[in-house]
């Protein structure tokens, strides 16, 4: 007998002895576990001192007709080069990151909660898994106040995080809780979640402005057209820097082939797309590192230029980590 052949009957003996109902069965016939209703998937990446987390929240799906400004055939290109399907939405993955500075945890946004129905909500999940209960969050720092950054601020008892601060730019605050703004019918649901948001935080509310320094290596960095106080957050510690970017470019497989291509929720699409240009460009000249909340997880990685636009380049998920 072969030493290659004894080797393979020592290995199948092993198996037959460690999993005897199964070993009897061939592959196919055997039983799949069936995966959980969610599994929390988190990545930790170093920036100097500063450990950020992403933590996956969930997803939503894009319809063809809510991306503006591109056209059909220029469309079903960019999608098909990115290996997806131009007849079916594009799935966009929500996530939270997580910094922790010394002993302080800061959440920039808190995913969708119940807003989406099923398909978010999965940081309640992720932070137990992390063995951090939410009043152990010390703040949270939000780009802005669409219901897929902050569905998860609150639950029907009130404030997610019982001891968090919520910070917030100035002009988001004014320009959802408005109640005598002319607002469209369908921003009505929008406007309803972050008056309760207001509420149910009050006095923890604090709010910043353009290049506002909030404290533990964050800054920040006015990013409006999505919404009017949509903000970047930079994060630096020594000579370390990354920019988290919220929703400025959230389709990987459009916005840096096709910068222009908007969404219908910006709400000044002309001002969102040059804001998109000049963040591009500038973290591309100074090659800084950039985390978006709907880039594909862990959505951290580079941009370059590619011709007359430009092109997502993934981090190395094992490179960085702490």
């Amino acid at each position: 007998m072969t030493d290659r052949r004894r080797r393979h009957l020592i290995l199948t003996a092993a198996a037959a002895l460690a999993l005897p109902g199964l070993a009897a069965l061939p592959a196919s016939a055997r039983p799949l576990p069936r995966p959980p209703a969610f599994h929390p998937l988190v990545h930790h990446r170093a920036l100097g001192d500063l450990q950020v987390t992403t933590i996956a929240d969930g997803f939503f799906d894009l319809d063809r007709d809510l991306v503006v400004n591109l056209d059909n055939a220029l469309y079903r290109s960019a999608v098909t080069e990115a290996y997806l399907d131009p007849d079916q939405p594009i799935r966009v993955p929500v996530s939270v990151h997580l910094i922790r500075h010394g002993d302080q945890l800061t959440l920039i946004d808190a995913g969708g909660g119940s807003a989406f129905g099923d398909t978010t909500g999965g940081l309640a999940a992720s932070l137990r898994a992390l063995d951090i209960a939410p009043e152990r969050i010390d703040r949270v720092v939000m780009t802005h106040l669409h219901p897929d950054h902050a569905g998860g601020l609150i639950t029907d008892a009130g404030a997610t995080f019982a001891n968090a601060t919520l910070h917030l730019h100035q002009d988001e605050l004014a320009f959802w809780t408005d109640e005598t703004a002319d607002a469209p019918a369908e921003m009505a649901p929008f406007m309803a979640l972050a008056r309760s948001v207001a509420e149910a935080y009050g006095d923890r509310i604090q709010t910043f402005q353009d290049q506002d320094d909030l404290g533990g290596g964050l800054t920040a960095m006015a990013l409006p057209g999505h919404t009017p106080g949509h903000s970047g957050l930079r994060l630096s510690d020594g000579d370390d820097q990354m920019m988290i970017i919220g929703d400025a470019a959230a389709l990987a497989a459009l916005q840096f082939r096709h910068p222009d291509a908007g969404i219908v929720f910006d709400v000044d699409p002309g001002r969102a797309a040059v804001t998109r240009r000049d963040l591009l460009q500038m973290v591309t000249a100074d090659r800084i590192a950039v985390a978006g909340t709907h880039l594909p997880f862990p959505g951290i990685g580079h941009v370059e230029t590619r011709r007359d636009a430009f092109a997502w380049v993934p981090e190395d998920w094992f490179a960085t980590r702490p």
